[in-house]
């Protein structure tokens, strides 16, 4: 028995002594970036049984910071040039046992942007090629592409792949040049200044222009031009030719000079005939080229030739109306409008030519951001004739306040093929501080003989940016003698209120009548206006058996021509009506005559 027992304890002692070996856990993979550090830290999940414990790793890049029998931590700070993967096996052993696990450490690339390794050339000089190739590298070897910053000189180009840069510098000074290096992610900017200095053979020509703005067609006219020798050595030998055709007769005089020091400037006489096609205002009609030799090296300069002629076709007058409020005004000036403000632009056009009428005139008013697009059209104005057109249009309820350049445009064209016209340029100030009438309505719709009123139904709206407390709205129909003024409204920003009025219709003459409404702000400030249209059948004028005769009816305002919300005659005449109180009038009285008469014939023939 002794003996059973002692083996079993054997047993037990081997069992034991062969688990007891150092054990390592599952070690976790780990992701960074180049440049971050790794740090690996394992604890034993069994401790060593037999002597201390080694930690070993084949990897040598992780350097073991701090270990003990049963912890150990390791370390590694990556570089740029560390990105990949790397499996890493670790194992631990005492003195009779080990164990054995693997984990991955992966490194990912981190772009960098390209450097730039060339110097620029710094100087230049004028109507000379300017040379440098920007050269840039890219440490993690991608492929480099070269383009321009902002705000470089005119003309300056790069190669994108070579690098070159291409320029010929046209004035002297400090220039501003950025160049760009960049590998499709991250740029870097290589920016500096070229100092460019002047030629030594220079010259330059003044730009002429024959004929003005007074200047009569089929004439001959002149005028001069200077030739400058702007650099530092002498030019000789210039010649002068003009590329204008024949039918502007352009002579230059003289065609050459024989020298021009340094700093000296020649005056050139220009001559040209102005044809009677000739457009207004200032045109390009060809250019002066002059030519000569300067140590050695061909000088050459071009300017523009441009011919003027006068305009015939002119502005004569404007009137702005802006909700009944007219005004005369001037090419440039300011005029205050509000959101749905009803607009009408008067325009008095001229024809100044004595002998010549203008053709297919047209005048425009036009302003984009607003939305106004209006045109009329003439056929003809008669030569010194004046003509003026009317053109119509709202602001838009929603539109941006601010400064807004309106164009008055007219053209046209006269008898002979020349161009003609004149454009002025009005400010609209739109203020959205303001109250408009957004919706008008009469009730009823269409009148008959037996309605006694007529009512008017508004809604107004606060298109301002704060609340208005004295709002007010005027209502004024002089011929059916009523006026209604409410003031004191209070209408909260982008809010509507709606008013009703109940306009008596007593001894009111038949036609149409207007019925005007006018919006305020601040109390006083008008900001809108517009009218409704009324008309009272004729067959509902009634009769009269009264001598007396009837009185003068007060005078119908016409509608516009493009009103769509006022009433329309619905009367059952058929355009032409009696006054049957008149006529009653006119019968009575010769029905008196002839009683008067029947009874003098009667007096008399009883007395003879």
């Amino acid at each position: 028995m002794n003996r059973l027992v002692m083996i079993f304890a054997l047993f037990l002692i081997t069992i034991i002594s062969v688990s007891a070996q150092p054990t390592l856990p599952t070690i976790p993979d780990v992701t960074v970036n180049e440049t971050g550090d790794v740090q690996i830290e394992i604890t034993l999940s069994a401790g060593p049984d037999n002597g201390s414990t080694t930690w070993f790793r084949n990897f040598s890049s992780l350097v073991l910071s701090n270990s003990n029998n049963t912890y150990a931590k390791y370390t590694w700070s990556t570089g740029y040039n560390d990105a990949g993967v790397y499996n890493v096996r670790f194992n631990v052993s005492d003195a009779d046992s080990s164990d054995t696990e693997t984990m991955t450490i992966t490194v990912l690339n981190v772009n960098r942007a390209p450097s730039v390794t060339s110097s620029p050339t710094l100087t230049a000089t004028v109507g000379h090629a300017y040379n440098y190739t920007i050269v840039a590298t890219d440490p993690d070897g991608n492929t480099v592409q070269y383009t321009l910053g902002a705000n470089n000189p005119s003309g300056m180009t790069v190669n994108p792949t070579t690098g070159v840069v291409s320029w010929t510098p046209t004035t002297a000074g400090a220039v501003p040049v950025s160049l760009i290096a960049s590998d499709g992610q991250l740029s870097t900017y290589q920016n500096y200044t070229v100092t460019v200095s002047g030629q030594a053979w220079s010259m330059t020509l003044s730009e002429p222009t024959i004929g003005g703005s007074s200047q009569d067609r089929e004439e001959n006219t002149t005028t001069t031009m200077t030739v400058t020798n702007a650099g530092t050595e002498m030019i000789t030998g210039i010649t002068l030719t003009s590329s204008a055709v024949a039918k502007y007769q352009v002579v230059l005089t003289p065609l050459s000079i024989a020298s021009l020091a340094p700093g000296a400037s020649t005056s050139i006489t220009v001559k040209g005939y102005v044809p009677e096609d000739k457009n207004s205002g200032k045109e390009k009609i060809g250019t002066i080229t002059a030519t000569g030799t300067s140590a050695g090296n061909q000088v050459t300069t071009t300017a523009n030739l441009n011919m003027q002629a006068e305009n015939n076709l002119v502005i004569k007058k404007v009137r702005v109306t802006v909700n009944d409020d007219t005004d005369t005004v001037d090419d440039g000036d300011k005029i205050t409008v509000y959101p749905a403000s009803e607009i009408q632009i008067e325009v008095e056009v001229k024809n100044t030519i004595k002998d010549l009428d203008m053709e297919d005139v047209n005048i425009a008013v036009y302003n984009d951001d607003l939305d106004i697009d209006e045109d009329k059209d003439i056929s003809t104005i008669k030569d010194g004739k004046t003509t003026t057109v009317t053109l119509k249009f709202k602001i838009d309820e929603d539109a941006d306040d601010g400064k807004h350049d309106v164009e008055i445009i007219v053209e046209g064209e006269d008898e002979n093929g020349a161009k003609h016209g004149e454009t002025w340029t009005l400010r609209f100030d739109v203020e959205e501080e303001g109250i408009i009438i957004v919706k008008s309505t009469l009730a009823p719709s269409t009148l008959s003989c037996q309605d006694k009123s007529v009512d008017l139904n508004l809604v107004l709206k606060n298109v301002g940016t704060k609340d208005e407390d004295e709002a007010a709205i005027e209502i004024v129909a002089t011929t059916l003698k009523y006026e209604k003024r409410l003031s004191d409204l209070s209408i909260d920003e982008d809010d509507e209120i709606t008013r009703s009025f109940t306009i008596p219709l007593k001894d009111v003459a038949s036609g149409m009548h207007a019925i005007k409404i006018t919006a305020f702000k601040d109390f006083d400030e008008q900001t809108h206006m517009k009218y409704v249209y009324v008309t009272v059948p004729s067959s509902c004028v009634p009769s009269t058996n009264t001598t007396t005769p009837p009185p003068v009816p007060p005078p119908v305002i016409p509608p516009p021509s493009d009103n769509t919300g006022g009433f329309v005659d619905v009367g059952t005449g058929t355009g032409f009506s009696f006054d049957m109180g008149v006529w009653g009038t006119i019968l009575l009285v010769l029905a008196n005559i002839l009683v008067l008469v029947i009874i003098i014939i009667l007096l008399v023939k009883f007395l003879l």
